[in-house]
């Protein structure tokens, strides 16, 4: 393991539980470049759509922060997705400078697409826990997504008693 984040018990434990994540992450995403191959998509362009179809119509700005890129590479990414018919942009009537992107029925199949290899391949995983192991998984993974939503709510939070603070 590399990057290790600690040491002492909680240390290891921490650990453990980012390379679990990881480990997760490639079981889930691995195997399925050919699919995107297939859609003419990269990693990055899939994560647009999947974003959007999670939050619906959203501002390039927004897009860009929940990906953790730039403006101007989610330009990019968007760029293409809409060459290819998987998003339409649009101006907000209120604001003409700002740019809304949203699914088109070609991204949302796309999406739905990909989305089901997940589905299948957890399904092969899940195969193999008898009953007991699988509630045990499942609310284990139930923690993790309450823990996440809950520190998510706690960021937004806290940037918005933030900026009251600057206006006052």
């Amino acid at each position: 393991m590399s990057g290790l984040t600690g040491e002492g018990d909680r240390g290891k434990l921490t650990d453990r539980f980012v390379c679990v994540i990881q480990h997760l992450n490639r079981l889930m995403y691995s195997g399925r470049v050919d699919e995107l191959k297939k859609l003419g998509l990269n990693a990055h362009q899939i994560n647009t759509l999947i974003l959007l179809d999670y939050y619906g119509p959203s501002r390039m700005g927004a897009l860009a922060s929940h990906l953790g890129s730039k403006l101007s590479h989610t330009s990019n990414i968007v760029d293409h997705l809409v060459c290819e018919g998987y998003l339409r942009r649009s101006s907000d009537p209120n604001d003409r400078r700002v740019v809304i992107c949203e699914l088109t029925a070609r991204g949302r199949k796309a999406t739905e697409k990909f989305t089901q290899l997940a589905r299948i391949r957890a399904n092969k995983v899940a195969e193999k826990w008898d009953s007991e192991q699988f509630e045990k998984v499942v609310e284990s993974l139930e923690l993790l997504w309450k823990a996440e939503k809950e520190a998510q709510e706690s960021v937004v939070s806290s940037q918005t008693k933030n900026k009251s603070l600057r206006k006052a």
